[in-house]
């Protein structure tokens, strides 16, 4: 028995070599670690090694229970830096109508592509995606797809997915404990958690998906945070995030105009509302598009 359970061991460890390089969950995890457990080791131990909670290594290693064997494999997950994706660009254009051209020229020919707008120095242009890719050599050969379907221009370029001090749509909530900190209390309604870190408002929102407890939803207020690692102001948003997709004028309280910065990456989306005083962020809020 003992010898059927390490051996499943191993094709589960070679099943999830396998599939190192993926993208999924918002996050892409292009070099986590396999280790092999030693005699003694402990999930404890090995948490206070890697900086790791406990609950992250069950989650992202499958397991029901603390027991590990020697000779077991496990990985241990790097998402202390969000790996940025490669986005082949099919041409950039400044009127939208020569885009859904070329978007109708490509899709034609078999190759799927979409217009993404972006606001660069105030002025818009509409960008012919063709996907985002997390390994380059993918992205590589999209560009000399393109390039064999005459679009000359193409080029790709890398933008990390979407974040907030290192959350994405798809992390853990105990991920999220990880970088936001213990918050000094939690106010749960059905899927929504509100977590509050001074004696105020709440400093962060969650929605999570229950069927395997990642987050659907994520609202930032930075001014109930104790954190200083969430930018603050419009200027810092943008240094922070670059060009936008869009920007609108919204209502906010009291008859006031406020305005709202809008990013989209890879079918999520980060609304960043500026308070009326046109400078102070108000809220940041990462949720996947439909």
């Amino acid at each position: 028995m003992k010898k059927y359970k390490r051996f499943m061991q191993v094709v589960l460890s070679t099943v999830l070599m396998g599939s190192l390089f993926y993208f999924g969950n918002g996050m892409a995890f292009a070099e986590d670690q396999y280790i092999t457990i030693k005699r003694g080791d402990t999930l404890y131990s090995i948490s206070k090694k890697y900086k790791i909670s406990i609950e992250d290594l069950k989650e992202y290693n499958q397991l029901k229970s603390n027991k590990i064997i020697a000779g077991q494999m496990l990985i241990i997950p790097d998402f202390d830096e969000i790996k940025p994706m490669y986005v082949a660009v099919a041409g950039s254009f400044s009127k939208k109508s020569n885009a859904d051209k070329r978007v109708d020229v490509l899709n034609k020919k078999g190759i799927e592509t979409i217009v993404v707008k972006k606001v660069i120095n105030g002025k818009t242009y509409y960008r012919v995606q063709a996907g985002a890719f997390s390994s380059k050599s993918n992205a590589e050969k999209m560009i000399k797809k393109l390039k064999n379907n005459g679009i000359k221009d193409a080029f790709f370029l890398t933008e990390k997915p979407l974040q907030v001090n290192g959350i994405t749509v798809g992390s853990s909530y105990s991920q999220l404990i990880q970088k936001f900190g213990q918050p000094i209390k939690t106010e749960d309604d059905k899927t929504t958690k509100s977590l509050y870190y001074i004696t105020e408002g709440a400093g962060v929102r969650v929605t999570i998906n229950t069927a395997n407890n990642t987050i659907e939803q994520l609202q930032v207020y930075p001014e109930f945070l104790k954190t200083t690692t969430i930018p603050t102001e419009k200027e810092k948003i943008l240094d922070a995030y670059g060009n936008p997709n869009e920007i609108n004028i919204v209502s906010c309280y009291e008859s006031a105009n406020c305005e709202q910065i809008i990013y989209q990456f890879n079918k999520n989306q980060l609304i960043v509302q500026i308070d009326r005083d046109g400078k102070t962020v108000q809220y940041l809020e990462l949720r996947k598009t439909k």
